[in-house]
């Protein structure tokens, strides 16, 4: 799947977790600011890999956010910046509009 996302002057790295590191952290999915990394858990169905991965990223924008934003700001600034990343990683937005396809009825 995705390796590394840009945003803006960023880059944030996208990896596996393991199942164990995963139950160890009670989570599918961490955004480490530290390792400017994204570890998501490896077994996930497209689906929640992507689900995953849009949270993660959410934490990801508001940890690079000039200004920390508040209530349906909040909401609006987080849908202008997943713009700015989907316009820098046009491979992302395939892989999303790859898993629309599949799970269309």
């Amino acid at each position: 799947m995705i390796k590394e996302i840009k945003y803006k002057n960023y880059k944030v790295k996208v990896r596996k977790m393991s199942l164990k590191q995963a139950k160890s952290e009670n989570a599918y999915g961490l955004y480490l600011s530290e390792k400017s990394a994204i570890y998501i858990q490896n077994n996930l169905n497209p689906k929640n890999y992507f689900k995953i991965l849009l949270h993660e990223l959410s934490h990801f924008i508001f940890d690079k956010a000039e200004t920390k934003p508040n209530s349906e700001e909040s909401f609006a600034l987080l849908s202008e910046e997943f713009l700015t990343i989907f316009l820098q990683n046009p491979e992302l937005l395939n892989s999303l509009k790859l898993l629309t396809k599949k799970y269309e009825t």
